[in-house]
């Protein structure tokens, strides 16, 4: 029933202006031929079941190799804290000294401040 309404609707015959109708009819053809005979049918299922079961093996391979952020986060998050860090101990360092260098730019001599 498939076959006739794929065959009806893709003939050659009936889209001549179609440049791929041939090779839809012949792709259908071929289908019917494998799917009507039983041990061509057999040994399609058991292809189909054998790249399923190869799709499904190469998933599994994927998916349990590291991707390229779980083998590199610990030098990210390594990296992170050092820089809030040095900048929390810069900033700290630089609000403590400030009032210092203050101080003493106003004691220097003014050859020294460029005045």
């Amino acid at each position: 029933m498939a076959y006739r309404r794929a065959a009806q609707q893709h003939h050659p015959d009936r889209l001549p202006q179609d440049p791929g109708a041939q090779d839809r009819m012949a792709a259908i053809n071929e289908a019917y031929a494998v799917l009507s005979h039983p041990g061509r049918r057999a040994s399609y299922d058991q292809w189909l079941q054998a790249r399923e079961a190869r799709s499904r093996a190469e998933a599994a391979a994927t998916a349990a190799q590291p991707t390229r952020f779980a083998s590199g986060w610990p030098w990210g998050l390594v990296a992170a804290t050092m820089a809030i860090a040095f900048g929390t101990v810069g900033g700290v360092l630089y609000r403590t000294a400030l009032p210092t260098l203050a101080v003493a730019a106003q004691q220097a001599p003014a050859k020294f401040t460029g005045r």
